[in-house]
């Protein structure tokens, strides 16, 4: 979802008038860092489930750190660092409440293969989880069901969230000329 947000953003950029070159003017500070944490949080969904759990807390709340740091840093950008916060924040409430595993609805699960369902629901996808009668803040969790194959299969509140403040970012960076200010204030 994210990098159709990216992409998305580029093309409404370019096609209204703005351009990346104005990164000078509203330059974005520590951009490695939320870069550093998306690899991070990736690595993490690479490793063996058996070993999951002995890194996911220190290496999740380590990629959320470099983000909200990210965040502050940037807070001039009011819209990007209200919309990527809450939804970053979101995500990390429902992985912390449920034993650093994003539950995934039972609605949401079912876009899943056979094969796929089959290994979520035995705990061998390291950062999710089924949903079950022990499972908290669902509602924050990944529930949103979307069988378009380029965007995925499912997503949470928070990574839309999340993806709108990128958006926005994006768009405030690029500077469109053609595009209500509204949409590219900060």
């Amino acid at each position: 979802m994210l990098i159709l947000t990216v992409l998305l953003a580029l093309v409404v950029g370019w096609r209204t008038g703005g351009r990346l070159v104005h990164y000078v003017e509203t330059p974005l500070y520590l951009l490695p860092l939320p870069i550093l944490a998306l690899v991070m949080q990736r690595a993490l969904g690479l490793l063996p489930a058996e070993y999951y759990l002995l890194c996911a807390p220190v290496l999740l709340l380590s990629s959320y750190a470099m983000i909200f740091l990210f965040l502050w840093r940037n807070r001039r950008l009011k819209r990007t660092a209200s919309l990527a916060g809450l939804g970053s924040l979101c995500n990390l409430a429902v992985i912390a409440a449920n034993g650093w595993r994003m539950p995934v609805s039972a609605a949401a699960a079912g876009l899943l293969s056979p094969e796929g369902l089959s290994q979520l629901t035995a705990g061998a996808v390291p950062m999710y989880t089924l949903e079950n009668s022990a499972t908290r803040l669902i509602f924050l969790g990944d529930v949103i069901c979307c069988p378009i194959p380029l965007i995925g299969g499912f997503a949470s509140v928070g990574d839309v969230l999340l993806a709108a403040g990128v958006f926005f970012c994006l768009l405030t960076i690029m500077k469109p000329v053609k595009l209500p200010r509204w949409m590219v204030l900060g």
